[in-house]
């Protein structure tokens, strides 16, 4: 009897080491994400598309590559292009989205540059070129529709420059833009917050939804997140899984440059009738960069 519960003992051990041995393995990693890609592509061909892209909650405003084509963005710096998304930022809150969050980072002003101009810097020739761009944003920062973006991932963050910075009323309407990526560089989890100053705060999704809502996000002692009595489900902790409804075109996207000739002729009642309610993403859309997998 001793030997064979010693022999039952030692069998349960190498079951145990061995499914660690799986778990730990990379092979694991990969076959668990998958598992998710598959349950996501098996419910798009038995359900298609279930919901109506007119109803999504959120909106997408592209940078894409229609606008890099389209004066005035042609030919133009990225950096001088901050005028333009402030004044579409205008139009969109005024046509009464709910919350507008960046997805990109603007980490440097033009008003900064040091190269030599004539007898000054090219920053001093154009001095109050941001000027519009920073008045927009303190103007939806005060009633919380503006949440800029920063990534987290480096040692020294990736920040907005300090005018951005400062006009928003700083760390309270800026959040991090940072993503999970597997170890077979696909983006299947979003991650729900992050340690910022010795502080946790919100990433950048929970919190245009808590906004939108009119809720705080709070933390739950196991590093879950619930909105409103919600609990986020985390089977990865602190990390909610990419639910897909599927297909390219479930959430609504309009071209920046689009959006800033609707401005510009004072077509208010397009920007209501598209906006009104919604959370907006200001984000690059190109063919040759910024991509990432899901």
């Amino acid at each position: 009897m001793g030997r064979i519960v010693r022999r039952n003992a030692v069998v349960a051990i190498i079951i145990a080491v061995a499914a660690a041995t799986i778990a730990a393995s990379p092979v694991f990693g990969l076959l668990n994400g998958i598992s998710i890609d598959a349950l996501t592509a098996l419910r798009w061909l038995a359900f298609g598309q279930t919901r109506d892209p007119a109803s999504s909650h959120v909106i997408v405003v592209a940078i894409d590559e229609e606008t890099y084509r389209t004066p005035p963005f042609a030919n133009t710096p990225y950096v001088t292009w901050t005028r333009e998304i402030g004044r579409v930022l205008t139009a969109v809150v005024e046509g009464g989205a709910k919350v507008v969050g960046f997805d990109i980072v603007f980490p440097t002003s033009i008003e900064q540059s040091e190269i030599p101009f004539g007898d000054e810097t090219l920053g001093a020739k154009v001095r109050g070129f941001d000027r519009d761009f920073l008045r927009a944003l303190a103007l939806a920062s005060r009633s919380g529709k503006v949440v800029l973006g920063q990534m987290q991932h480096q040692e020294y963050p990736i920040l907005p420059e300090l005018g951005q910075r400062a006009a928003v009323g700083q760390g309270a309407n800026i959040r991090a833009l940072d993503v999970y990526t597997d170890r077979d560089g696909v983006v299947r989890r979003m991650p729900l917050s992050f340690s910022v100053d010795g502080a946790t705060v919100p990433s950048m999704p929970v919190e245009l939804a808590a906004r939108a809502l009119g809720i705080t996000p709070e933390p739950e002692p196991d590093g879950a997140v619930s909105l409103g009595g919600y609990r986020i489900p985390t089977a990865v902790p602190n990390a909610m899984t990419l639910n897909f409804e599927g297909g390219s075109d479930d959430i609504p996207t309009y071209s920046l440059v689009d959006l800033r000739a609707c401005a510009e002729k004072g077509n208010a009642e397009f920007f209501r009738r598209h906006f009104d309610g919604k959370i907006v993403l200001i984000g690059t859309v190109l063919d040759a960069e910024d991509k990432k997998i899901t």
